[in-house]
């Protein structure tokens, strides 16, 4: 049983679902609309038998259906729920519809059952069973028990391994200064995060590419079929994939950085393929048109993770791969910002002051060589003061 929250909009319940089996292991997804799920939410505990009476039953049309059944039940306000007291062994305590790779794989992008994208999530439906006493997981033990498996991580060679709010100080660079690394044996591979402004996207080569679903290589056609270089093989699955270059831009230069899927799904709600196909039925042939949804990103600033390797260090590349994207606050900097906007403009009616005060000397008023002096020492003062204003924000 679990919350069906709406994560678009305020996380508000939508329902509280669940999903039932009987004593014919037959699996039934069941929901209790928003209204009504306060009212039943105590008198349901999973892991207990229930009979349920006078409920709706519908053919199950939604999206991300959580098992097999082309039917749902739906609980109404005339709805009965009687708990059974005592324990019936005809009924299992748990009940699955295993999913081998292959079947995992083939419904990548396909919304129709809760297995999602090609690679796993959790969700809030999802629960852990961890060492179950059913045959399937008897048969991965007996199948692992002769062999000697040690189990590690396994990251890339010269990459810190960091927690995400470790990464947004991790390693900070202007613009200025990732392109004045210089290549060495330590920096044959390196993460760096810079604050950057999105100010312009080169569509010259298009906004997405299509990627092998395995390795998320560039197919290509070969011979008039797809091909994989990399797996040297006619991929199964091809999606759409993102390929944004941009133009950043920070308070010490501009340059090139270069998001793909994992960088900019945190920054566009939807995914390559959704919009790739959007574009095609409004556009039809034109496929280099930016959409709408990623021109929204020109104009945003964003702390951005780049992975630097030989190719930027070494041959001095400026498409910088953008690893991914953090969250940042920039508060902080516009209050900054402000506070000099706040500085100069003090400065400046200093500044107009001592002028206005020289010109309205009574015209009997001889202005003397100290007076003189006086005024240009406060001038000089003044703009060093705006100087100084400046130089500790920057440096900042």
């Amino acid at each position: 049983m679990w919350n069906a929250i709406n994560i678009a909009n305020n996380h508000d319940l939508i329902s509280l679902d669940m999903i039932l089996v009987d004593k014919e292991g037959t699996l039934i997804h069941a929901s209790i609309r928003k209204n009504l799920a306060q009212s039943f939410r105590p008198q349901l505990n999973e892991g207990s038998i229930y009979t349920i009476t006078n409920f709706l039953v519908e053919e199950n049309k939604g999206n991300y259906r959580p098992v097999h059944n082309q039917l749902k039940i739906l609980f109404n306000s005339t709805t009965s729920v009687s708990k059974f007291n005592g324990f019936d062994h005809s009924i299992t305590q748990s009940q699955f519809e295993f999913a081998d790779y292959g079947t995992i794989a083939s419904r990548c992008y396909d919304t129709t059952y809760m297995t999602g994208d090609y690679q796993l999530s959790s969700t809030f439906a999802t629960k852990l069973y961890v060492n179950l006493d059913i045959p399937e997981v008897a048969e991965i033990r007996n199948k692992y028990t002769t062999m000697d498996i040690t189990v590690k991580d396994i990251l890339p060679k010269g990459l810190p391994k960091a927690q995400d709010g470790e990464l947004a100080l991790h390693n900070k660079k202007t613009v200025v200064e990732i392109k004045d690394l210089e290549w060495n044996s330590k920096t044959k591979d390196l993460l760096v995060t810079c604050n950057a402004k999105i100010i312009n996207i080169n569509n010259k080569y298009g906004w997405y590419y299509v990627a092998c679903l395995i390795c998320k290589t560039k197919v290509k056609q070969v011979k008039g079929i797809l091909w994989c270089e990399r797996c040297k093989n006619q991929p199964k699955f091809a999606v759409p994939s993102y390929r944004i270059q941009v133009q950043v831009q920070d308070e010490t230069g501009s340059t090139t950085f270069i998001l793909f899927d994992k960088g900019v799904e945190k920054i566009i709600s939807k995914i390559a393929k959704e919009l790739a196909e959007m574009q095609e039925e409004i556009f039809k042939l034109d496929g280099n048109t930016l959409p709408e949804e990623i021109q929204k990103i020109i104009g945003n600033e964003y702390l951005f993770q780049l992975h630097l390797d030989e190719y930027n260090l070494k041959y001095g590349k400026e498409n910088y791969i953008v690893s991914k994207i953090l969250e940042m606050e920039i508060s902080h900097k516009q209050n900054d910002s402000r506070k000099v906007e706040e500085h100069q403009d003090t400065m400046e009616e200093i500044v107009k002051k001592s002028r206005k005060d020289k010109y309205i000397a009574s015209p009997k008023t001889e202005i003397g060589e100290h007076l003189l002096k006086d005024l240009k020492e406060c001038r000089s003062q003044c703009f060093k003061n705006v100087k100084r204003v400046f130089s500790t924000n920057i440096a900042g």
